[in-house]
């Protein structure tokens, strides 16, 4: 396993992950404001869509890439979902709003393929209503990644309010 941990800023209450190749080509506001097939992660090739409690401010941010799958974390996380992803490359970046700063993440196991990603949240309710200290850390999320063949999204465990919201408005 290889692991990325950091504090990572956010605004418009999302993050994207993406090769260097392919950031920007997916048109996110259509994403943003359309179906998101769990409400809280969306993938096309290349590129990741991570949608967060936290509006603007900073959000603990972990990304742990693996042979094979670790296993859910459903006693440590609020929200669990989990979609398919085709990468185009096995370098990505984690990349803060418009590109203002990204963060290289280990190199995918397997090189380009076939991976599934399963997004945990913790802390989203809390993130909401966490006023103008932009530095707290309130929600955290954890982004596991393996090789595996594609297969449907899946909802694991939503017991917030605003994950509740985030699959109703997809």
């Amino acid at each position: 396993m290889a692991e990325f941990r950091a504090h990572i800023g956010v605004h418009y209450g999302f993050l994207d992950i993406a090769d260097d190749q392919s950031w920007g080509r997916t048109d996110w506001a259509k994403v943003f404001f359309g179906r998101r097939p769990t409400g809280l992660i969306a993938t096309s090739p290349g590129e990741v869509f991570l949608v967060t409690g936290r509006h603007t401010g900073t959000v603990g941010f972990t990304v742990r890439i693996d042979g094979a799958d670790p296993g859910p974390d459903l006693e440590g996380f609020e929200d669990v979902v989990e979609v398919s992803f085709e990468a185009l490359r096995s370098e990505l970046r984690l990349i803060q709003w418009a590109g203002e700063m990204s963060h290289a993440l280990p190199r995918l196991s397997a090189g380009p393929g076939s991976y599934r990603m399963r997004y945990h949240c913790r802390g989203m309710d809390d993130a909401g209503n966490s006023g103008w200290d932009y530095c707290a850390v309130v929600d955290e999320y954890l982004l596991q990644i393996w090789p595996s063949p594609a297969a449907p999204p899946a909802t694991l465990k939503v017991t917030s309010r605003e994950g509740h919201r985030r699959i109703l408005e997809s």
